[in-house]
């Protein structure tokens, strides 16, 4: 047996090219930095020092870590995961507001989008650098710990696990969530027109200083290149863009994904490899590429009518030029904002 595994160093970071923003005039300030394994950057104008702001924008990605992350045993939600309890847990109610969240989601797209596929992750090896196909037996013992039903909102501040083992990893929300919560740290600084993006997750409001829009770029999966979006947004719109197409592992000519479906307990292998959802919170449209990826085009393609959702997709499978589809609510609004390359 052969295996190749193409991987991101770190595909929110590269996921900017998806989502790049022109750079900024004289006129804009500006600071970028590094956090949650990426960088993010800051464009504003109004109040607010680029020092002031920056500092304010470090402590408040610290305290998003201290509570999402994944990577430090002493996280809130590593903590949760290590409970290996069936009472109920006393959470933060920003983490229990995310958890209802990830539910509605859950439920909307038909079980697709769920934080507690982390131990199928773990079991195709996808949060490391050496996946392989699991046997049999590793995938049905990470089943049977998974599902959101496994999961109890008990009330606003406390959650309770039916499974002891579960465990929840907020990545697909997480960093859409912290977008969002950028742009709030411009605005308790007193701008009204900014762009706030972290590992190619957007949220923008009003325009630049000569009232031209904010640019987004929307990449072409397979060819680099690929159509930009002008965003002139009031008070805030969130451009948000998932892929499959960067981290992948092949075996014997197959080709596994890393988007895992939880009903299945298995990678996607549909012609589905990026989606960008536009919408008014980053954190919601962030679980809606997830889910949306996971469903494939057919269903994604229901989906979006049905939940009236802004989304531009990518269709495409090897040797194939990939095909640029956008949903109904994405045409009526945001159509004649976007410039496509023209054919070479």
């Amino acid at each position: 047996m052969t295996a190749r595994l193409r991987s991101k160093a770190w595909f929110a970071a590269s996921a900017c090219l998806a989502a790049a923003c022109t750079a900024p005039s004289q006129d804009v300030r500006t600071f970028t930095g590094f956090a949650q394994g990426t960088s993010y950057t800051l464009q504003w104008t109004g109040g607010g020092t680029a020092a002031a702001v920056g500092a304010a924008a470090e402590q408040e990605l610290e305290r998003l870590d201290a509570l999402l992350s994944n990577y430090r045993a002493d996280s809130t939600l590593e903590r949760f995961n290590a409970m290996q309890s069936t009472a109920p847990i006393e959470l933060s109610s920003e983490l229990v507001t995310l958890l209802q969240l990830a539910r509605r989601i859950h439920e909307a797209s038909d079980g697709c989008f769920d934080p507690t596929v982390r131990p199928l992750v773990r079991a195709w090896g996808f949060d490391g650098d050496n996946p392989a196909v699991p046997d049999a037996e590793v995938i049905h013992a990470a089943r049977a710990v998974v599902g959101l039903d496994k999961l109890e909102l008990v009330d606003g501040t406390h959650v309770r696990k039916t499974v002891p083992e579960l465990s929840i990893d907020m990545a697909s929300i997480g960093q859409g969530y912290s977008a969002g919560r950028l742009a709030d740290v411009l605005e308790r600084h007193g701008s009204t027109a900014y762009l706030a993006e972290i590992g190619g997750e957007i949220v923008a409001r009003g325009s630049k200083p000569d009232g031209s829009a904010w640019r987004i770029g929307i990449e072409n999966p397979l060819a680099g290149a690929g159509s930009v979006l002008s965003l002139r947004a009031e008070p805030r719109t969130a451009v948000v863009t998932s892929g499959s197409y960067r981290q992948y592992l092949e075996v014997d000519g197959r080709r596994y994904g890393h988007i895992i479906d939880p009903r299945s307990g298995g990678p996607v292998e549909h012609a589905l490899l990026s989606v960008t959802v536009i919408g008014d919170d980053a954190a919601t449209a962030a679980a809606w590429g997830t889910a949306l990826l996971c469903l494939g085009p057919d269903a994604a393609a229901v989906t979006v009518e049905r939940e009236n959702l802004a989304a531009v997709y990518w269709l495409g499978r090897d040797g194939e030029s990939p095909a640029l589809r956008t949903s109904p609510a994405f045409e009526a609004e945001w159509r004649e904002r976007l410039e496509e390359p023209s054919p070479r």
